[in-house]
């Protein structure tokens, strides 16, 4: 008889283990937050510096000319020539590669804001930092959480799909920019933008993920 009542014991306790299990976020990193896109072929990813630098100059003399012929200057052109000959040079197929340049803006364009389905309305914890944009006597409501150092501020933008717009459920410390917090919460995917202001000026920043109601802490290397 005892053991009989041993059972339903043992079943409570898994059933309170379970749904432990199930509550507890999904432990992720920026990588996982990049959605699938088709595979295609990007002819400029095989290119050297120095070939895209030439490609660079070359392209961009001749939209000048194009635009505003009146302010390219003999000097513009000689560099341009000499940007082609070295391009010519190197085997470079420079009007395949100018037909090719807005097909592949595009689909980079495309993969920049593609999201993780798998992850969507999942309750989850990322690391990563914090770049203010509402703050009030040092304490901060809403931020982008950004995948590395001085991203969107002294560094390039990252993509969409590695940015997340972060509400908090209560104002919290600004804290230094390079100290790395953990982040939990439902993560919603929600395309959305931005004004940043910075020291050099304002910058419209476009992001794919939101977390609003977020817990925020410190990242402990221990964890």
């Amino acid at each position: 008889m005892k053991k009989l009542l041993l059972i339903p014991f043992f079943c409570a306790l898994f059933s309170v283990a379970q749904a432990a299990e199930t509550t507890a976020p999904l432990k992720i990193n920026f990588t996982d937050l990049q959605g699938k896109v088709a595979p295609y072929k990007d002819p400029f990813e095989n290119l050297t510096e120095d070939q895209l630098y030439n490609l660079s100059i070359h392209a961009r003399i001749l939209a000048w000319q194009e635009a505003a012929p009146e302010q390219v200057t003999e000097a513009m052109i000689e560099e341009s020539a000499k940007a082609k000959a070295f391009l010519d040079e190197q085997k470079i197929d420079i009007a395949y590669l100018f037909e090719q340049r807005l097909i592949i803006m595009e689909k980079r364009q495309q993969a920049s804001m593609v999201t993780n389905d798998l992850l969507k309305n999942k309750n989850i914890e990322i690391g990563g930092y914090m770049l203010a944009l509402e703050f009030d006597d040092g304490l901060v409501t809403e931020f982008l959480l950004v995948p590395t150092i001085g991203a969107c501020s002294h560094k390039p933008v990252p993509p969409a799909n590695q940015l997340i717009l972060v509400k908090t459920d209560k104002p919290i410390e600004a804290g230094s920019p390079y100290m790395p917090i953990r982040v939990t919460g439902k993560l919603l995917t929600t395309a959305q933008q931005k004004d940043l202001y910075l020291v050099d000026g304002q910058k419209n920043i476009a992001m794919s993920y939101s977390i609003d109601g977020a817990k925020v802490e410190p990242f402990l290397a221990t964890h």
